[in-house]
């Protein structure tokens, strides 16, 4: 049986996916859904959508009925299709996907952002599909409220994260020489403000907040923006907003995997994640991992890990987000007492040897 998965080639999710299926004797093909992208299982790349696609890709508006009738094209060889992430677009091939073995999978964002008018269009989708997957039960539960019909389809297919074994190799480092790598400053709290560039992230009132806090403190900060991936004009706005204030910070452009991704989780203190929706954050966990004092929104759906008794740091506001941080600051090694205790749970909840059987049992 061959399968393809449709998601984001530039973010670890699908690939480490597909990585993993392989490994264990699966054939699985990758398919980029904004650039049209195809890897085989063994990682070669076939342009040759991608380059079909390049004429239509500007077009305002109309470009999507062109790369769906691509991926048309494509699926006709695969028997079993992984949607990742659910686009309302789908039902624009919905036919063609009706003799296919369909399994759509939300990551979360995809479900709580959606429009009403969106999932509309998505529910021919969905009516198609073998399987739903979810990341958490959380997001599960709340797809099933209403959408009761399709409950027995549903199940909870967690990503297993490949960055967490990259930690573990490096955990005994010098965090000074980690440090020193990766450009950072390695006498100041490093701070790391969300970890993509998109508008959720909430970046704007993060600084904000951040700029409230005396001068004498941010001296001893410096703070770090992942914006490897996302909005790119979004990631030049909040660049414009940076380059204006006094602040001592990094923002971090290339795509980080493997041992470099892991650096920048181990030689961070402090993370700040206040998206305003989430599911099952694999980037805030790899920072737990590496032992960091995690700041998170109280309104993100993080029940399994209060359940399972992760210790972070909770705001109802992110006008909260000042205050916290200027106590963590004056009294940082009282916040990362219990930390340790994250690396056990984290591993048997994400690792990819405790969550792979699930998909392989949702694309068999």
């Amino acid at each position: 049986m061959k399968i393809l998965l449709i998601g984001n080639s530039k973010t670890v999710f699908a690939k480490e996916l597909q990585s993993e299926l392989v490994e264990r004797g699966r054939d699985v093909s990758l398919l980029d859904f904004e650039y049209l992208e195809l890897y085989d299982k063994n990682g070669v790349e076939n342009n040759r959508f991608s380059k079909k696609f390049l004429k239509y890709k500007n077009l305002p508006k109309i470009h999507m009925i062109f790369r769906m009738m691509i991926i048309k094209k494509v699926i006709k060889d695969y028997d079993i299709i992984n949607i990742h992430v659910a686009r309302w677009y789908y039902a624009v091939i919905a036919k063609s996907l009706m003799d296919k073995n369909v399994i759509v999978s939300f990551y979360g964002s995809d479900f709580y952002r959606a429009t009403f008018g969106s999932k509309r269009f998505l529910n021919s989708l969905l009516k198609i599909a073998k399987q739903i997957t979810f990341t958490n039960e959380k997001t599960r539960s709340d797809f099933v409220k209403n959408n009761i019909e399709l409950e027995e389809k549903t199940k909870v297919c967690r990503f297993g994260l490949k960055t967490l074994d990259f930690i573990d190799k490096n955990r005994n480092r010098s965090k000074i020489d980690i440090k020193k790598e990766l450009g950072y400053s390695i006498s100041k709290a490093i701070i790391t403000c969300g970890y993509n560039s998109t508008p959720a992230q909430q970046h704007e009132k993060i600084i904000e907040n951040i700029l409230k806090l005396p001068s004498s403190m941010l001296d001893s900060m410096q703070f770090i923006f992942p914006m490897t991936y996302g909005d790119g004009n979004y990631k030049k706005k909040i660049k414009n907003i940076l380059h204006n204030t006094h602040l001592d910070y990094i923002v971090l452009e290339d795509f980080l995997y493997s041992d470099k991704n892991a650096h920048i989780k181990l030689a961070s203190d402090i993370m700040i994640n206040v998206l305003t929706t989430d599911s099952f954050s694999g980037s805030m966990q790899e920072f737990l991992y590496a032992n960091n004092i995690v700041i998170t929104g109280s309104w993100l759906p993080y029940d399994t890990f209060d359940e399972l008794g992760i210790v972070y740091q909770k705001i109802d506001s992110i006008d909260e987000l000042r205050l916290l941080l200027h106590n963590i600051i004056i009294d940082i090694d009282k916040y990362k007492i219990g930390l340790d205790k994250n690396i056990d749970i984290i591993s048997k909840l994400s690792s990819w040897k405790y969550n792979i059987e699930d998909w392989i049992e949702v694309l068999n």
